[in-house]
């Protein structure tokens, strides 16, 4: 896009082109200084900009009020042109945020896109490190920011600083653990710990299984899709989990196939969404005195499979991708006839292990 080119009256003018279904349509947009207040060096300035961005809102269909060059506008744009492209977790990620920053940091999103410079990012940064941010939410925020100041064509290299993330723990039970967990567990419940701690699932995978992905047929379980929230808050259900590699066919034991309910093609089997799966495994936890997460079931059943499967397979099963912080190393395809295999001995111990509390 050209810039803008200052008039003998000194306005700034803007040409731009654009071409639509093989039609050429241009177009010009001209500001005059006299329509922003102070001095006439800085009011040139922000006529210039201004002009500047009016051809570029105009060039990406963007419907932004004439009168302002903010940090607000720049990220309702970049929302809204994003949106289709975009998961619904994203999306509903950024207007979370978004209203985050319209209630406390209002007067940044009041700043003009072209002013902002390397100490305001990192000012910003700074109180969102006294607000109490983590370091993860603080790199979000500001990939946000960046993002949409970038999709405006703010060509600038912001120098900041943002404090290190640190490194998830994972801290599974341990086997005594695991089996207080399932005794305490209600049947529900029970059917959490199994799909979460014996068979890799995250909690937006139990929370999105179906009936129809219940294979009784194969003593399996098909899963394919996740429970996430839209920029509405509302649950939904959608295909593609996590990674790629989500996407798989668990073999499960045919003594623990009968514990899951018949239900619907298109019902739940677990009637929760993934909040109330974390609030109904944080009081089980408390009521069996167990400090785990319940994520942190995940790393359990990698480590009772590692006993008994070679790493690619406890990853082909666990649908982490290969450069997991889980399963780090890089390993070679899995043979689909010797991950069957595997599987049944697999099976085959948790049901001797856990049969007491499982059956009775």
């Amino acid at each position: 896009m050209a810039s803008a080119i200052k008039l003998k009256s000194g306005s700034w003018r803007v040409q731009a082109n654009k071409v639509i279904d093989g039609v050429m349509y241009r177009k010009s947009f001209t500001v005059s200084p006299d329509e922003f207040p102070g001095p006439l060096k800085e009011a040139s300035k922000r006529a210039k900009a201004q002009a500047e961005l009016l051809a570029r809102n105009w060039l990406l269909e963007a419907k932004i009020d004439s009168n302002l060059i903010t940090i607000e506008k720049a990220l309702d744009v970049y929302i809204e042109k994003k949106e289709p492209v975009l998961s619904d977790s994203t999306i509903a990620g950024y207007m979370k945020m978004l209203r985050v920053f319209k209630k406390n940091y209002d007067s940044f999103l009041k700043k003009d896109i072209k002013e902002i410079a390397s100490k305001d990012i990192q000012s910003l940064i700074n109180t969102f490190i006294a607000d109490g941010a983590s370091s993860k939410t603080i790199k979000n925020r500001i990939g946000l920011i960046l993002a949409a100041l970038d999709f405006s064509e703010i060509e600038k290299k912001f120098k900041y600083t943002i404090p290190k993330t640190p490194k998830p723990v994972l801290n599974p039970p341990e086997p005594s653990e695991f089996h207080r967990l399932l005794s305490l567990a209600s049947d529900e419940d029970k059917l959490i710990i199994i799909l979460a701690g014996l068979y890799t699932l995250r909690r937006g995978e139990i929370a999105a299984l179906q009936g129809e992905d219940i294979l009784w047929d194969f003593n399996s379980i098909y899963v394919h899709a996740s429970r996430v929230q839209d920029k509405n808050n509302k649950w939904v259900r959608r295909p593609m989990p996590k990674t790629k590699q989500s996407e798989r066919i668990i073999k499960v034991d045919p003594e623990i196939m009968k514990l899951f309910p018949k239900v619907g093609k298109k019902e739940f089997v677990i009637n929760l969404n993934p909040n109330e799966i974390t609030k109904h495994f944080e009081v089980l936890r408390e009521k069996a005195c167990v400090d785990c997460r319940l994520h942190d079931l995940r790393k359990y059943a990698a480590s009772i499979r590692s006993e008994l499967m070679p790493a690619k397979y406890i990853e082909a099963e666990g649908g982490w991708s290969k450069n997991s912080n889980v399963l780090s190393t890089i390993y070679d395809k899995p043979f689909k006839e010797k991950r069957s295999e595997y599987s049944k001995l697999f099976n085959k111990k948790i049901v001797d292990e856990y049969k007491d509390e499982l059956f009775n």
